[in-house]
C-alpha cells in the first residue's frame, strides 16, 4: 500500500510538473497577441474600400497591420500593404476616388505592392510623426 502510495504521488507531481511547464512556456514564448478591428475607409465614389488589419502583441517586433484593397466589382482582396513589426499607427486616406495614400511611420519594416490592376494608384508615405 505505501509503494502504491509513493508512485501516485510521484505520478501526480511529474503530471503537476508537465502542465505547470505548459503553460510556463506558452506564457513566456508565444506572443501574446490581440487582432485588433478592422477599420473600413471608403473611397468617395464607394467602389473600393481600404481594409486596415492589424495585430498588438506584448513584444512589439511580433506586431503587424496590413491595407487590403476591396473593391465592389471583385471577390478577391489584394494585399497593397504591409507593416511589420508595426513601430506605431498606419493612417489610409482617399486623396480622390482613384487615389489611395498609406501613411505610415519612417523607419518601420514595410511591404508595398505593385499598383492594383484595375484600381486605384496607390502612394506610400513614410512621415517622422503620425497624430
Amino acid at each position: 500500500m505505501l509503494k502504491l502510495r509513493k508512485v501516485a504521488t510521484a505520478i501526480g507531481i511529474a503530471v503537476a510538473v508537465v502542465i505547470a511547464s505548459g503553460i510556463l512556456y506558452v506564457w513566456l514564448v508565444l506572443p501574446t497577441c490581440t487582432i485588433l478591428p478592422s477599420r473600413e475607409v471608403r473611397s468617395p465614389d464607394d467602389r473600393f474600400t481600404a481594409v486596415i488589419e492589424s495585430r498588438k502583441c506584448r513584444k512589439p517586433q511580433d506586431d503587424w497591420a496590413m491595407v487590403l484593397l476591396r473593391s465592389r466589382d471583385r471577390a478577391e482582396q489584394p494585399i497593397v500593404f504591409r507593416l511589420l513589426e508595426a513601430n506605431g499607427p498606419i493612417y489610409v486616406r482617399w486623396a480622390d476616388w482613384s487615389r489611395l495614400e498609406v501613411q505610415f511611420l519612417s523607419g518601420a519594416k514595410t511591404w508595398q505592392s505593385t499598383q492594383p490592376q484595375g484600381g486605384p494608384s496607390v502612394r506610400f508615405r513614410a512621415v517622422e510623426g503620425l497624430k
